[in-house]
């Protein structure tokens, strides 16, 4: 209805502007007689009547086109933009948090028990120290074992090498003496985790249970710090509680190889602690005194610096 009124209209108004132009440049030209005026007035009037809906149409065709040329640009650009976001990893959809399956419905009872452990991984437990230390008080409270942590025991386990293979079997030893100690509770952990290396599912976990991992691993022990995540590092542990010489002490020290400068000769104390003696490669598989003169703290613990005792 309003289509035929506007057309109807449209085309009365057309003819009424195109008649007057018409009538107006036949007053233009004085050569043009009276007659002539009226002929370009009706000749306006019949262009206005026979031409205004093919008008029409051609306006509204080629509005409709340009409009649907604009709205495919459009919709191009804004694809383009979602697929150049999700390149880069970026989402428009909110994280969602780990969700338990719906055969764990006691999931987040589960978690909440489980908040603040200690989650042990495989180097923890074939290292074996963490027996002592739990036996001494120092660490109390939940023990976790995550069952991809028991995979990755059970391959050393397997393993072809003889030497792995009974680090392996000690560790499968120590979780068993662990379950009888006082003052923790060794758990289980049998869900797995997303990740594909069993360092990445050990940060994920101690994220989600806010607990401590305890390792002897360097590498994870970095990667779980600047991820946010507590660590006990046995190793650390261990050289903290180590009693170290002074400089000016003298110690009884073997002389085992040589060292990386000329002349130099390293020995160990009975924790293990290396002792770098100058000018003592001569003294090859023997005892000497040695005076202490510097001890220096390293990425792999605490190295004692000494010269061969004159007295």
């Amino acid at each position: 209805m309003f289509m035929s009124n506007f057309r109807f209209w449209g085309t009365i108004i057309s003819a009424l502007v195109l008649g007057l132009i018409g009538y107006f440049l036949g007053g233009i030209f004085p050569s043009f007689s009276g007659q002539t005026r009226y002929f370009l007035s009706l000749l306006g009037v019949l262009i206005g009547l026979l031409t205004f809906s093919q008008l029409t149409a051609w306006v509204i065709r080629t509005a409709t086109h340009l409009a649907a040329e604009m709205v495919v640009k459009i919709a191009s650009e804004v694809i383009n933009q979602f697929t150049h976001l999700a390149s880069r990893g970026w989402s428009l959809l909110p994280s969602t948090p780990l969700k338990p399956s719906s055969s764990n419905s006691d999931f987040q009872s589960v978690q909440k028990g489980l908040q603040g452990a200690v989650i042990l991984d495989t180097s923890s437990i074939i290292d074996g120290r963490v027996l002592d230390v739990v036996k001494s008080g120092f660490i109390s409270g939940i023990l976790l074992v995550p069952n991809f942590v028991l995979i990755e025991l059970q391959q050393v386990a397997d393993s072809a090498d003889s030497l792995k293979r009974a680090r392996g079997r000690r560790g499968f030893e120590v979780i068993e003496h662990l379950k009888k100690v006082e003052g923790v509770k060794l758990e289980i952990w049998d869900k797995d985790l997303a990740g594909k290396i069993v360092d990445d599912k050990l940060i994920r976990l101690g994220k989600i249970l806010h607990g401590r991992i305890l390792t002897c691993d360097f590498n994870l022990n970095r990667v779980a710090s600047l991820s946010g995540v507590r660590v006990l590092n046995l190793n650390e542990l261990s050289n903290a509680l180590k009693a170290l010489p002074i400089p000016g002490e003298k110690l009884e020290i073997k002389i085992v190889h040589q060292g990386k400068d000329k002349n130099q000769g390293v020995g160990y104390l009975s924790d293990g602690t290396m002792v770098v003696v100058k000018e003592a490669v001569a003294f090859m598989g023997q005892e000497v005194e040695v005076e202490v003169s510097k001890i220096i703290q390293g990425p792999a613990g605490r190295m004692i610096f000494g010269v061969v005792s004159r007295e």
